[in-house]
């Protein structure tokens, strides 16, 4: 198995649709920095269910996703597919390819998907466990890992263990069946709840029904008098309210004569009052028009006097207006003088600037040339001095020389010396050497062979212990999944039980006549004698309907009994098919067979008791069954629409050509609950004898792992002996291979240097000679630099005595400059103010012309509107006249009309005396009427509520030989009143919570052997991966001995855990000592020492559990060119048994590698992948 091929869409610095392939072996990716080759491991990473965005160098999720640049646009999802090489069947699935994919959007949502099919990243990994892929695993490797290995954090170091160990699948079962045992804990902890609960109520009640069903027999005997009383009382009381009705009818009669002639003088009365109002109302309105016409009278005298008030005011205006504007001109007129002697002032100190600017330009330019005179010269000795320093510098350094050269002489002398004499001493060290190196050889060859022996035994011994153990793990899966499948079983056994014990799907009315067992002749309700198939289950409930609640009883007796209980206790309605009315309907199928797509009559395709074969034919005998709607359309047309046709998805078409169909709601699953709960029954019993089956095949399989684990461990005992002796030999065969080389090293590089001596001695002579001159040279160009600059000095002096002079002429005619320009710009401000004040004195004037104007025409109109209003006036005088003598005449008719009135008035108040009389007669006849409907109406409000009977019902109970003895009645009476408190519900209540009681009675047995089961479970579990977490770990603790010393060249690495008697959840200690140092503690270690210690625990658990691919991301960066090589060589070696990609830039990763990928950015922010070769890909790497 092996990493097979990677494609990234939107992902992070990759939009475009990227696939990589990757092939067995080592793989280098490489590229500069910032150029996404990270990115790959990351996608790597999410595919596999990384769910910290950070750890992804992110924040949010819609980080991973692509952001867009400058010229390409963000992507609104991104997408990782892994594809792994399952051709081996390590994983175990039926595929030889397995595609992992993840989908993520920018609102968050994310989604997971097996060989293109949506799953769930617990799913994924279940698959991937124990195989060192994942996000806690060993299969991807990035500095951050290195930290955790080495961190003071114990969870994150023994994540990597357990999944090394693999004892991670164990975990993770443990886990599981934890969660199994605590909701399983809880529930039952509910139930007993429940349970406790229910078992306190049952007692109390089985009392309270004893007293209920007494109390029952005294009401009826009671309502049986009482009732029969009370119909006696209310009819005695109906034939007196016969006869008060009758004298009521006579004087309702003569009540109407009365009121007719009431009526008409109320009419008469009505009428002249109704001209009373109109007069009144015209009245009123003259008034309103005569007050109208003066309030309009007054509002004109106002009118008038406000013209000539505004008249007033406009001729008072016009002459202020006038007088503003003459002073306005005035003023104008000085401005103009003021502005002409500004203009003169003007031109004067124009010409006055314009001459000190003249005379500014003429000094600044000898001042100018002055400076650039001094500059030179400045430079010239500056230059002078700076070439004395450095003469004085090198006469110095010479000197020096000298001396050194001098002192060289005699050293050389003297080592000339010392060298024949050691090249003397080494020869004969290095023969020495030479002989024991043949002495190792010799023996490393002998305890090699029996090296390879033994790994072949324990590699045999390995393959065997691998193929118990996935045994014994398919055993305990398969024991754990029956398990889980069992509880599921029994709990939907138990459902579907309690659902047919309790009638579940029925209503109220067939619930309460099957609950009730003293009902003789019930043989139950259809559905429940009715078996289907469960192919045909949607379309016989389609078909029944509501048939499926009708009751088969006896006879209509038997039918007639129940709906008498129904009546009396009001519990609703239900239809009963007694057996001996009912007959068989069945049609001739022999003509309809031959038809399309034709299944059969819905009454031959159940199962039933041949005693209900009338009433099933009848039901269902004229129905027939088809498979699908379109064949069912076909059918009724063939057949004139003449029978009732069902779908199989319980479609219906009527006789006569109407259709039913859509979404069909099932009636409690009635039909199918005894088939389910036959099939679970089954299901159960089946599950139960594999389980046993399977646990005895595993405990024989467990031995035999045991047996061979202990033979493999010998091995490995023998092994690391022998391994232990390979390592010290190898040691010692490279000591003094490396000794022997030091050594004939050391002899030549001597020989060279005496060599080498002779010819420095020449050297040395000439350049001593050389120097001597180098400093009488020296000397001389010192001598003549200080003669240069004393001339010089002396002509900076004159030239800066000048340019001061020069200086101080400038900034006097630059003061005066400043003070005329300054009186320049307040001549021209005080010129542009004038000549603004000036254009807003014209344009006032202007204003003020042409508004005593327009006033002027205002009160021409005004005098004219005066006119009008005086004439509007004396109209109005002459309207108020004749309103006057009007409203006089209407005063005089309204007077004779109210005479009128007090006339119609005396003649109602007589007819309403004799209405009165008569009311009154009427109204104490209606009182008795009143008393005795109330007192019939209590009777029967009483047979209600003491008995909820209407006075129709009660007369169904009327018994004429009931005898109605009060006495009898109290007797009865005191008896129910002595019963205290009864609660009639009780006996249903009690029937209930006896049966709801057995049921969690057996709920409660059924947990608790669950808990057994699962608790039994975890602990078969730990004890597992207790023996294979010691196993695994002693073998990773012996890979990193040699592992350790192999990548350090020597040093001593160990792994030990803390805590022996709980290895499960221990601390694992990594003890570290480097070649040529003491022990330390794992914080002191340099960078480098840390991360090849990190990389030694990797390869050793690589070396115990190979993972089928490996991301190395950059851990080797902190080490040295020495171990990278190192590194190099045994990543090769670890390459036989698992595939590795590396992200590195180091010359010694990419040697190492069998294929390179290179990543750049040819464009800003967006990744490329390319193959190379790995003289491109150092290239490529040196941009870093």
């Amino acid at each position: 198995m092996y990493l097979k091929r990677l494609e990234l869409k939107g992902f992070k610095s990759f939009p475009t649709k990227t696939d990589i392939v990757f092939k067995e072996g080592v793989t280098a990716i490489v590229g500069p920095n910032g150029s996404g080759k990270s990115n790959i491991s990351d996608a790597v990473r999410w595919v596999l269910g990384e769910q910290s965005v950070k750890s992804l160098r992110g924040e949010k999720l819609e980080d991973v996703i692509f952001a867009g640049t400058d010229t390409k646009k963000p992507m609104n999802y991104c997408e990782v597919a892994l594809t792994i090489d399952n051709s081996d069947n390590q994983l175990d699935l039926e595929f030889s390819e397995v595609t992992i994919k993840r989908r993520a959007y920018r609102n968050g949502e994310s989604e997971f998907f097996l060989n293109n099919k949506s799953c769930r990243l617990k799913d994924i990994k279940e698959i991937l466990l124990d195989t060192g892929i994942g996000k806690d695993g060993y299969s991807i490797i990035e500095q951050g890992k290195v930290d955790e290995i080495l961190s003071n954090n114990p969870v994150n170091r023994r994540k990597v263990f357990d999944e090394a160990c693999g004892i991670s699948k164990y975990r993770y079962k443990k886990q599981e069946a934890e969660r199994n045992l605590k909701s399983t804990k809880e529930n039952l902890e509910r139930i007993d709840d429940i349970y406790i609960e229910i078992e306190n109520q049952l007692k109390p009640l089985f009392n309270q029904q004893l007293k209920a069903k007494k109390y029952i027999d005294l009401k009826e005997k009671l309502k049986t008098i009482e009732v029969n009383s009370f119909i006696k009382e209310i009819e005695d009381l109906e034939q007196e309210l016969k006869e008060v009705n009758k004298h009521n009818e006579l004087l309702e009669s003569q009540s109407c004569e009365i009121e007719k002639e009431k009526l008409n003088i109320e009419n008469n009365f009505n009428q002249t009052n109704k001209d009373i109002e109109e007069m009144d109302e015209s009245i009123n309105k003259s008034i309103d028009y005569i007050n109208s016409i003066k309030s309009v009278i007054s509002q004109k005298d106002y009118e008038i006097n406000l013209i000539n008030e505004r008249i007033k005011n406009f001729s008072s205006e016009i002459e202020r207006k006038n007088k503003e504007a003459s002073d306005v001109k005035e003023k104008l007129s000085d401005d103009k003088l003021s502005l002409q002697n500004l203009q003169s002032q003007k031109l004067e100190k124009e010409n006055q600037i314009s001459k000190l600017e003249e005379s500014i330009k003429i000094i600044e330019l000898k001042n100018t040339n002055k400076k650039v005179s001094i500059e030179s010269l400045n430079n010239k000795i500056e230059n002078l001095k700076d070439d004395i320093i450095n003469l004085l510098s090198k006469k110095q350094d010479a000197s020096n020389k000298l001396s050194t050269l001098n002192a060289n002489k005699e050293n050389i002398n003297s080592r000339s010396e010392t060298i024949d004499s050691d090249i003397n001493e080494l020869s004969e060290k290095l023969n020495d050497k030479k002989s024991e190196l043949d002495k190792l050889t010799l023996k490393l060859n002998l305890e090699n062979k029996k090296n390879d022996d033994l790994k072949e035994e324990i590699q045999s011994l390995n393959l065997k212990l691998k193929d118990l153990v996935e045994k014994n793990n398919n055993f305990e899966r398969k024991i754990q999944n029956n398990m889980y499948s069992l509880n599921d079983y029994k709990s939907k056994l138990n459902i579907y039980i309690d659902m047919e014990n309790h009638y579940e799907g029925f209503n109220r009315g067939v619930k309460e006549v099957l609950k009730n067992k003293s009902l003789q002749g019930i043989y139950g309700a259809l559905g429940q004698v009715v078996s289907v198939d469960e192919k045909y289950e949607k379309a016989i409930e389609a078909a029944l309907g509501a048939y499926m609640q009708n009751i088969i009883t006896k006879d209509e007796h038997s039918a007639k009994f129940a709906i008498n209980y129904l009546k009396s206790n009001n519990l609703g309605r239900v239809t009963f098919l007694p057996m001996n009315i009912i007959r068989s309907n069945k049609i001739d199928t022999r003509n309809i067979r031959s038809s399309t797509n034709y299944i059969g009559v819905a009454s031959d395709l159940i199962s039933y008791d041949e005693k209900y074969k009338n009433i099933l034919e009848n039901i269902l005998g004229r129905t027939i069954i088809i498979d699908n709607i379109d064949n069912g359309i076909k059918f009724a047309k063939e057949t004139n629409h003449k029978f009732k046709i069902v779908t199989l998805d319980g479609e219906i078409l009527n006789p006569g050509g109407s259709l039913t169909g859509g979404s069909l709601r099932t009636n409690g699953n009635i039909l199918s609950r005894k088939r389910l709960i036959s099939e679970y029954t089954e299901k159960i019993k089946s599950m139960n004898i594999e389980t046993e089956n399977l646990v005895k095949t595993k405990e024989e399989v467990g031995k035999s792992i045991i047996e061979t684990r202990e033979t493999i461990e010998i091995c490995k005992l023998d092994l690391s002996n022998i391994e232990k002796d390979v390592i010290l030999s190898k040691s010692n065969i490279s000591r003094l291979n490396d000794e022997i080389n030091t050594l004939q090293e050391n002899s030549n590089k001597l020989e060279s240097e005496k060599s080498q001596l002779g010819s420095y001695l020449n050297e040395t002579l000439e350049k001593t000679n050389f120097i001597n001159r180098e400093i009488s040279d020296i000397d001389n160009r010192h001598n003549e630099n200080k003669k240069q600059i004393a001339l010089l000095s002396e002509e900076l002096i004159n030239n800066t005595n000048s340019y001061e002079e020069y200086k101080t002429e400038f900034d006097e005619l630059n003061l005066d400059l400043v003070k005329y320009k300054q009186m320049y710009q307040g001549l021209i401000k005080d010129i542009e103010r004038i000549s603004k004040e000036n254009k807003e004195y014209e344009e006032k004037v202007k204003i003020l012309e042409s508004s005593s104007k327009h006033q002027e025409k205002q009160i021409l109109e005004l005098e004219e509107n005066i006119k009008l209003e005086q004439n509007e006036k004396e109209n109005l005088n002459n309207q108020l006249k004749h309103s006057n003598e009007s409203l006089e005449n209407k005063k005089i008719l309204k007077d004779d009309l109210k005479q009128k009135l007090d006339e119609f008035n005396k003649e109602l108040k007589s007819a309403d005396r004799k209405f009165i009389d008569l009311k009154e007669s009427l109204f104490k006849l209606q009182g008795k009427f009143e008393r005795l409907k109330s007192l019939k109406e209590t009777y029967i409000n009483k047979l209600y509520e003491n008995y909820e009977l209407t006075f129709v019902q009660a007369v169904e109970f009327k018994d004429e030989n009931v005898v109605i003895d009060k006495k009898l009645l109290e007797s009865l009476k005191r008896e129910i009143r002595n019963l205290g408190n009864v609660n009639v519900d009780s006996i249903k209540e009690y029937e209930e919570v006896k049966e709801r009681y057995d049921f969690y009675k057996e709920q409660k047995q059924d947990l608790e052997e669950s808990i057994e089961v699962i608790e039994k479970l975890i602990a078969d579990l730990e004890e597992n991966m207790k023996i294979e977490f010691e196993v695994k770990f002693n073998e990773i603790n012996e890979n990193f001995k040699f592992v350790y010393k192999r990548l350090f060249g020597g040093g001593h690495g160990v792994l030990t855990i803390l805590d022996k008697d709980n290895i499960l959840e221990s601390d694992i200690e990594i003890t570290a000592q480097p070649p040529g140092k003491k022990m330390k503690n794992l914080s002191l270690l340099s960078g480098g020492e840390k991360a090849l210690t990190a990389i030694s625990i990797l390869f050793s658990i690589l070396l115990a559990k190979p993972t089928p691919f490996c991301i190395l991301d950059e851990i080797e960066a902190p080490l040295d060119d020495a171990n990278i090589a190192r590194f190099g060589d045994f990543l090769k070696e670890l390459a036989q048994d698992t595939q590795f990609i590396a992200v590195t830039h180091r010359r010694g990763t990419m040697e190492a590698a069998d294929y390179i990928y290179g990543v750049t950015m040819q464009e800003k922010a967006i990744s490329k992948v390319i193959s190379l070769k790995l003289k491109e890909a150092e290239e490529l790497t040196d941009i870093i």
